[in-house]
């Protein structure tokens, strides 16, 4: 199966003294956040989520979200994308990769589209406790 890595999403703290680090340190530029119409509870202030696209496509290059311990619960997942960071690979068949997760047993959380417009996303540790997020164009 095809893949490639869509963002890397960092836990910060203080989201704009990271995202200035970003601009200032690195020359990247700040870009806006687009929520889809079925957006789910994602803390969309800039002192809570910040973009710095690559220009690939829609949300990719480095995401940088304050640590929210709610978001799970808020968005029926058992996983916690805020916390920690992850990486996220985006891959052309998302039930795919979910029926393998089913036959070999491995938990993780889906949500179809809340956080990025046109795309499904699951959430997954790999065996190292790494968390992933794993998602796909719909």
């Amino acid at each position: 199966m095809s893949w490639h890595i869509h963002h890397v999403n960092l836990e910060a703290r203080d989201v704009r003294a990271t995202a200035q680090f970003y601009s200032t340190m690195l020359g990247m530029e700040e870009g806006a956040w687009r929520f889809p119409e079925a957006r789910g509870y994602i803390p969309g202030s800039p002192d809570r989520l910040a973009l710095f696209a690559d220009g690939r496509q829609s949300h990719t290059g480095l995401h940088l979200i304050a640590p929210d311990p709610d978001f799970p619960a808020r968005n029926n997942l058992t996983h916690n994308p805020s916390v920690g960071g992850h990486v996220a690979f985006e891959v052309p068949d998302l039930g795919a990769v979910m029926r393998r997760f089913d036959a070999a047993g491995i938990r993780y959380s889906y949500t179809p589209e809340f956080a990025i417009p046109g795309f499904h996303h699951l959430y997954v540790e790999d065996p190292s406790g790494n968390l992933i997020e794993v998602n796909a164009r719909v």
